[in-house]
């Protein structure tokens, strides 16, 4: 009933009759070809014999019935894709030999619930277990690091192991993993790649490692984290990093950072606090954006840039504190006994005047701000930052409050 055709110990091609559900592979073969058995909708277990030593790409992509494979111990490389598709496998055990899985090996695997690593695997490529949608628990080998999309939409997805020894954890490599409650990030983690945890709903609390420098646009967009402390280690990072974290009520600085990247808490309903640290010397667009909570924030003595929207739909955000900058606060009640520094003060002013509602300051007060601004402008009209913000900030920013009003 089965045909195969072999070439010198490569099995290229096979024919399967419509009753048959399972495939034993004749002794001699030591390679399964690429797409061998590709797309075999009826194939429900295949046993591989002893000597096998390569399964090639593509092997036994879109085998959607398959629910059992035997790999023997002689297998030291599985292609890409060769179990890609197999929407049936539940469970499957590495031989001890393979040290490498390559990219997107069991995606869309939707039934895989275990699988046995191989203690020697050094290395998963991009997309090895993307949409493994049943998968509930990994524990990498020791020498192996978490690349790009790797678990990316394992929405059963719920502890994971880093090893210790990885220092990037890729792009989108959990995304989509609403399940996912426990992970440990090892300290020798240096960048966290954009999307990483991006809607991890269950994620209700995370380390982030001193040695961490970089994380990436939206790592963790969308989580469920409650708390969060940025170490002071972070140089660079993208935009809306805790954005809509609607339950993040506490963030903790440990100072380092020079940037409040934009987006980074937007829509961070749950946060009522915040102490920005010294070393803080720009609060981006939207970095605060729709934080509909924020009472308190306190601003370093280092701020020399604040942007316009940075506030924005801060309803309840009537407490500002100024390190060392307490003038500016009473500068927006008297205006006849300015000493600050004119580079500093309009950039704070357009942050302060967004959030205020108009009925905080009379309009009357607001014109005077807007007027002695303008004054500041004609005293130092050499200065291109204040020429900048008048012409592009704070005409903006003045008809705003005023619409408000009305």
């Amino acid at each position: 009933n089965l045909r195969f055709k072999i070439n010198q110990g490569v099995l290229t091609d096979c024919r399967l009759m419509p009753h048959e559900r399972e495939v034993t592979v004749p002794p001699g073969v030591h390679t399964i070809g690429s797409s061998a058995f590709y797309k075999w909708q009826n194939l429900e277990r295949i046993i591989l014999p002893d000597g096998v030593k390569t399964i090639r790409p593509s092997a036994f992509e879109n085998c959607r019935k398959l629910k059992y494979v035997r790999l023997p111990e002689s297998v030291v490389s599985i292609g890409a894709s060769a179990f890609s598709g197999c929407e049936s496998l539940e469970e499957i055990i590495l031989p001890p030999k393979l040290t490498v899985l390559l990219q997107n090996l069991f995606k869309d695997c939707y039934s895989l619930k275990k699988i046995c690593f191989p203690e020697q695997l050094a290395k998963l490529a991009w997309g090895v277990f993307m949409n493994c949608t049943s998968l509930e628990e990994v524990c990498l080998p020791i020498h192996t690091s978490v690349p790009d999309y790797a678990f990316q939409n394992c929405r059963s997805l719920k502890t994971v192991a880093i090893p210790y020894v990885s220092e990037r954890i890729g792009v989108g490599a959990f995304q989509n993993c609403e399940s996912l409650k426990n992970i440990v990030i090892p300290s020798r983690i240096r960048t966290i790649t954009e999307f990483a945890f991006l809607n991890c709903t269950s994620l209700t609390g995370i380390q982030i490692p001193e040695n961490v420098q970089f994380i990436g646009q939206e790592a963790f967009k969308n989580t469920g984290l409650e708390y969060v402390v940025i170490p002071s280690t972070i140089t660079e990072a993208g935009g809306e990093v805790f954005a809509n974290c609607e339950h993040l009520e506490r963030v903790i600085f440990s100072g380092g950072i020079k940037e409040i990247y934009p987006g980074m808490f937007q829509d961070c309903i749950s946060l009522k606090e915040i102490q920005l640290p010294d070393g803080v010397e720009i609060i981006s667009r939207n970095a605060f954006s729709g934080c509909k909570s924020l009472t308190d924030i306190t601003f370093p003595e280092s701020l020399i840039s604040v942007s316009y929207t940075a506030f924005t739909l801060c309803h309840n955000l009537w407490n500002l504190h100024w390190n060392g900058l307490d003038f500016l606060v009473k500068q927006f009640c008297d205006t006849e006994n300015y000493s600050a520094p004119y580079e500093v003060m309009p950039n704070i002013s357009t942050a302060f005047l967004s959030v205020m509602r108009s009925e905080v300051l009379r309009d009357e007060k607001v014109i005077a701000v807007y007027q002695y601004l303008f004054w500041q402008y004609l005293q130092f009209p050499e200065k291109q930052r204040l020429t900048e913000y008048i012409h592009e900030n704070l005409e903006y920013m003045f008809r705003s409050l005023i619409a408000v009003k009305d």
